[in-house]
Order: C-alpha cells, then structure tokens, then sequence
C-alpha cells in the first residue's frame, strides 16, 4: 500500500513539474490556453442577423462589398427540402444515389474520404463519424432554391458549386478560410460559428498552406504554440433550422454542428461589379430551383490566379506561380511548364492579369485539368510566407535592411535571379536568410521552413 502511494505521489510530482516548465516559471498560462478555440476572449459581437433576405442589389452593396457576414433567419423555410428531406423520405427516393463521405467528425484531411450510396450512408451514420461532404446530386436540386438575393445581378452567372452536409451532429472543423463567396443554408439542425475578418485573419498562420487552414487543435488551443490566438478578435454566429449564413470570401472560420444536421453550400465567384442589366424585368422573389441552374467552370480558376497576380502588382514570373498555386489535398504544384506557356501568351516568362483575362474560360477550365476551383489553393502559401518572413526577421540579431530585405520580400524574383543575388553576398547575409531563401527554390516544396505534412 505504501509502495503504490510513493508511486502515486511520484507521478503527481512529475506532471506538477511539466505543467510549471511548460508555463514559464510558475507563470500562469496564458487565458484559453489548452480549452476550445474563443475561450481566450469573448467575441466582438454576434453576426448581424436580418428577418428577411434584402434584395441582390442590397445584399451586395451592404454585405459583399463590405465583406460583412449576416444571417437570413428562416430563409431556407420554404425550400421543399426543409418540408421533406427526413432519413426515410431521403432514403426511399434518392437511395442509390451515391456521394462522398468522410470518416472522422473531427477534421482530418489528411485521410481522403470515399464514395458510398446515400442509403449506405444513412443506415450508419447515426452510429458512426461518417459525415457526407458532397456536390447535391442532381435529383435533388430540384427541392432547393438558391437563396434569393443571388437571383440576378451576376451571381448566376458565377456559380461554382452548391455542397449538402449532412451528419448526425457533433462535428468540427478546422479553423480554414475558404477562397469563395457562401452562402449556408440549414436544413436541420444548428451550427456555431467562430469568423474572424481578413484583416485580423492575416495575422493567423495557416501551418497548412496547401489547403488553407490552420493545424491547431479547435478542442486544446496550445496558446504557446499558437501566440497569434492571444488577442485575435472573433465573431460568433449561430444558425438554425431554416437559417441561411452569408460567409464572406477569405473570412476565417471555425464550424461545430449540433443534431441532425443538413446544411447546403452555395458557393459563387466574388463578384468585381454589380450587373444591373442581368435584373430589369426579373422577379427575385420567384424560386428558382437549382436545377435550372448551371455552374460556370474556369471563371473561379481564373479569379483566384488573378487576385494572386493583382497582390504582386499585375503579374509574377513561371518560377513563383507554379509555387503558389497549389492542390489544396497535396500541396502539389498544379502548373506545368506546358500549362504555363499555354497562358503566357507573349512568351516574356511572366504570367499578367491581362493574359488571364485573354484566355477563354474553357481554355482555363482545361489547363487545370478540369480541377474543382474549391481545390486550388494560393492564399495559404501566400499567407504562410508573409508570417514566415517575418518571424525570420525578428529573430535576427542584427535587422535586415535596404535592398536584400526588399529582396527577401520580392515574391516576383526568379530562381536565376534569387541565386545570383545569393552568390553576390555569400558570407554577408545571415545563415538563416541564406536558408530561407534557398527553401523558396523550385526544386523546394517548403515555405519558409514549413514543410509539407
């Protein structure tokens, strides 16, 4: 007995010890260190919630042009998916049908999921993770409406992918950030939300920059590992049975689900100009099944290499955009040599604006392979990079100035250019700008010593 006491104090002694070295001295830790994502702080405030869905012109001057999230309450109401979609409704008629199904509720990307019929997935899901991440089969689209304020004003002529969750509640998402305009309706069952906007968002690493997201554990925030979380302001919204949730391109966002849950995605391509043409004479209010709908594929492929490009002054030579434009699931790069004199058109090494606004949407549909624009990533490299450099440049001893920290910065040099500018000042610069530089290579995979995972 008095053995197993020794041990037992021995072992309480032990884990004392690692939480006082893991903390600092004894310092306490810092607030929501090791609890859920948002215990650090309370939030700003609640995204802003309307009773009715404003018109296309109001919706986009007040919320998409602000980049303000907003919720529709009881938008979704009316679709005839609200009214039928139970299990054994959805069972009975679209059984056969078969969709994409992930196995873990907690977010795990790095296992692919795999394809299984509807009525496979309902029979187990209730009693397993399985949750459904899948485009709405066709024969389904007819009992869902796209959300009225997208019914004319170019939204419909932008349309990327209309995706069905559903799950028997209880899951988790990475904190992400997605490079599409949203708008989520639920079916059944609620959602949580912690968003945080572009500009506190740019402060967040994404240590997983081919997709995007952040690898920190939404359950156990490890405040050391993850200091940027600190102070981060958020916003908390919740949507349920019938509410419909604006998420604004590039806005962060962390998601849980509550009960049975169905929500549909409508994903469109951020709109540069309001086409008021495309609604004289239009009726916004009349439902407009998704089934007379149709997707227009390479305009979002386009739009997102052309943000990257506007970012970098217009345009980046082959070297750097075949290392920013990455496949979301590998970090693969998605632009071969052939792929990239196809698109530069004048043939000077340097991808424009101009050349991808040249080339046909069918053109770019192809050169990517026909690829899902969802699964075309450039924003988390981008991101990582910025936040990369300059934690490198903190850590320096003596600052880096003038010309080589414009150079480290310089996005748009070439590897001929990035090796001539090292062998010029071998033994001036720091080891670890040399190193940081070095890693930007093509022949590299890393940015700045975040290695793929």
């Amino acid at each position: 007995m008095g053995k197993t006491l020794l041990l037992h104090l021995q072992v309480v002694f032990v884990s004392l010890l690692l939480v006082f070295l893991a903390t600092g001295q004894g310092e306490e830790p810092p607030v929501g260190h090791l609890q859920h994502l948002g215990a650090h702080q309370p939030p700003v405030g609640q995204v802003e919630s309307l009773d009715y869905v404003p018109t296309p012109e109001d919706f986009y001057h007040n919320y998409i042009l602000p980049s303000k999230p907003v919720i529709f309450t009881g938008a979704a109401k009316h679709l005839p998916a609200f009214q039928l979609w139970s299990d054994a409704y959805i069972m009975e008629k679209y059984g056969d049908i078969e969709v994409q199904v992930d196995y873990r509720k907690k977010e795990n990307r790095d296992r692919p999921g795999d394809t299984m019929t509807m009525e496979k997935f309902l029979l187990n899901y209730n009693s397993s993770d399985f949750y459904m991440v899948t485009t709405v089969p066709e024969p389904m689209m007819e009992e869902v409406y796209l959300p009225s304020c997208l019914s004319c004003g170019g939204f419909t002529s932008n349309l990327q992918d209309y995706v069905m969750w559903i799950s028997s509640g209880g899951t988790k998402s990475h904190l992400h950030m997605d490079n599409i305009d949203n708008v989520m309706c639920m079916i059944s069952g609620s959602k949580e939300w912690f968003m945080v906007d572009r500009q506190a968002g740019a402060d967040v690493r994404l240590d997983r920059h081919e997709g995007a997201y952040s690898t920190v554990d939404v359950d156990r925030v490890d405040m050391y590992q993850y200091p940027e979380f600190h102070n981060l302001p958020w916003w908390s919204a919740h949507i349920g049975p019938g509410d419909c949730l604006y998420v604004p391109y590039a806005w962060l966002h962390q998601v849980r689900s509550h009960g049975r849950n169905i929500a549909i995605n409508n994903w469109w391509t951020p709109l540069s100009v309001f086409d008021y043409l495309d609604c004289e004479g239009k009726d916004t209010k009349a439902p407009i099944p998704l089934s007379m709908l149709e997707f227009t594929p390479g305009a979002h492929t386009r739009f997102i290499v052309k943000v990257l490009l506007e970012e970098y002054g217009g345009q980046l030579p082959k070297d750097t955009v075949q290392r920013m434009v990455l496949w979301e699931h590998s970090g693969q790069q998605l632009i071969s040599d052939e792929d990239f004199s196809q698109m530069d058109t004048n043939g000077d090494g340097q991808l424009s604006v101009e050349e991808m606004d040249q080339l046909e949407l069918e053109e770019v549909h192809k050169l990517f392979d026909g690829i899902h624009p969802g699964e075309i990533n450039t924003m988390g490299a981008w991101q990582s990079r910025k936040i990369a450099i300059q934690q490198l440049l903190k850590s320096l001893d003596t600052p880096l100035e003038g010309e080589a920290k414009e150079f480290l910065y310089n996005w748009q040099r070439t590897d001929q250019e990035t090796l001539e500018f090292l062998a010029a000042r071998e033994g001036s610069l720091p080891e670890a700008v040399v190193n940081f530089m070095k890693s930007e290579l093509k022949t590299k995979t890393s940015f700045g010593g975040h290695e793929d995972l």
